[in-house]
């Protein structure tokens, strides 16, 4: 079977390594389950997104695709960097009456907040983790999809096994799993650092100091 590209072939690509169509097994529910692994193991440029949001309260939405923060800054002006903290310490450091530029954030759930409260409106540029596009009918492919599909369809029948389905094959489809893993952060780590040989240039001279002069002659260029 050719390899899977879109979510339709990835589910019968799944059932035909089951060898049982008929098993009690849900392809949809194995990818979803896989998806959602996959993005708290993945770490890749892929999954690095960056958007802007409107700062005029002190609890702001965070994007649907949101799983960790990067950075967090003002989209304008010299050191405009926000610093972490937690929601306790935003709270009691600044006092919902004390309205002012934003100058640290937290998470909390699906919201960011940021103290102090805004004085006016502000705007906030984010760069995160993003989780995996979730396949279906209606969104058919995604980045893994296209570029990974084989540790789709490991990770996929890794999940089959909570279904069912267990076999002698099992300890090889989770070393073959976890070698995929590895690979694709490795890729990512390259990408992302573009990590590679340093090579030192030589300084090119037009010889006359490596030269040996006879005694009392004088270095080119000077008075005799």
């Amino acid at each position: 079977m050719a390899e899977p590209r879109t979510y339709a072939e990835l589910q019968a690509c799944l059932l035909a390594w089951l060898d049982d169509s008929a098993a009690n097994v849900n392809p949809a529910e194995c990818i979803a389950l896989a998806e959602r692994r996959l993005t708290r193991l993945l770490d890749t440029p892929d999954m690095e997104g960056k958007t802007t949001l409107a700062a005029d309260s002190s609890t702001i939405d965070l994007p649907e695709d949101f799983w960790a923060m990067r950075d967090c800054s003002l989209a304008t002006g010299a050191g405009s960097a926000l610093e972490p903290t937690s929601p306790a310490m935003l709270r009691t450091a600044f006092p919902g009456n004390r309205p002012g530029c934003p100058k640290v954030y937290a998470l909390s759930g699906s919201s960011l907040l940021v103290g102090p409260a805004p004085d006016a409106p502000y705007a906030i540029t984010i760069s995160y983790k993003q989780s995996i596009p979730a396949l279906s009918d209606q969104n058919p492919t995604n980045w893994l999809l296209a570029k990974h599909p084989d540790l789709y369809i490991a990770a996929s029948l890794a999940m089959a096994e909570f279904r069912g389905w267990n076999d002698s094959r099992l300890p090889m489809l989770k070393g073959w799993y976890d070698e995929l893993i590895a690979e694709v952060n490795d890729a990512g780590k390259r990408a992302r650092y573009a990590v590679g040989t340093i090579r030192m240039r030589a300084r090119v001279t037009d010889g006359s100091a490596m030269t040996p002069r006879a005694p009392g002659r004088p270095a080119p260029g000077t008075a005799a």
